[in-house]
């Protein structure tokens, strides 16, 4: 009785398992359709730079979506950006999907939904791709933001294999700044991330952090320059803050605490 009842609960076990990965490979990914043009070139530093996480869309999943200035209505989003008190019941039951599969472009100078505005010179595309970020329950969940912006930064493998951030976060000095984004059971949130090129392949995966919790997207593959690790060639008016070497401050604008 004792050993059937051993096999009878490892059936369960397995079974349990099998639908969760079940349910995460029969999710289709969306087609997302540009506005803008595809880009010829990747986007190359030699600096740790503070992420593109252009907001496109935040809804129910559709088998396609088309990208255009309107494809997000402001005046619905905004109003999901309210005070965050501690009777919120907020989770981080999320999932981070990366698709490179699809070539998207950003607008390097605008971040970027056409028309732009009237400029001396092109608009400067880069190449970028697709992230989904996928409410995996019945349930609504929310998620930190900051004017609008998740706390999303790159990370790569080095060359001892070990993961380190290739972006960094910039911290708004306004309390009003942070907020929480609602995704309903079963919404998903799309957003563009600029295709990084360098002369280092290695593996790359998406950090976020929310509700005092990190959250890693699955590996991808990618290239950089291996200068963009060095936190000395951090850009920008953050690299004052590094001076002492804070770790605190490090810490935060790495989005580990």
């Amino acid at each position: 009785m004792k050993t059937q009842l051993l096999i009878i609960l490892a059936i369960i076990i397995c079974s349990c398992k099998s639908e969760k990965e079940q349910s995460t490979i029969d999710w289709k990914i969306p087609i997302v359709k540009d506005s803008l043009p595809i880009a010829n070139k990747y986007f190359e530093t030699k600096k740790i730079r503070n992420p593109f996480n252009q907001l496109l869309f935040i809804g129910a999943k559709e088998d396609s979506i088309l990208i255009t200035k309107n494809s997000l209505n402001r005046n619905l989003y905004y109003p999901e950006f309210i005070e965050v008190n501690d009777s919120v019941n907020k989770k981080s039951e999320i999932e981070i999907i990366v698709d490179l599969n699809q070539e998207l472009s950003i607008d390097f100078e605008k971040h970027s939904f056409p028309p732009a505005p009237p400029a001396s010179e092109p608009p400067i595309y880069v190449k970028a791709y697709p992230v989904f970020i996928r409410n995996i329950t019945q349930d609504t969940v929310h998620i930190d933001n900051q004017d609008g912006e998740l706390f999303l930064i790159q990370e790569a493998k080095n060359k001892f294999g070990e993961w380190k951030p290739i972006e960094y976060w910039i911290y708004a000095s306004c309390g009003n700044s942070y907020s929480y984004t609602s995704l309903g059971p079963n919404d998903i949130l799309i957003l563009k991330k600029a295709k990084y090129q360098g002369t280092f392949e290695t593996d790359m995966r998406l950090k976020l952090r929310t509700n005092d919790k990190i959250v890693y997207s699955k590996p991808f593959k990618g290239s950089l320059n291996i200068e963009q690790f060095d936190l000395d060639n951090l850009d920008g008016f953050t690299k004052r803050g590094l001076k002492n070497r804070d770790e605190e401050y490090i810490d935060q604008i790495l989005l580990n605490k």
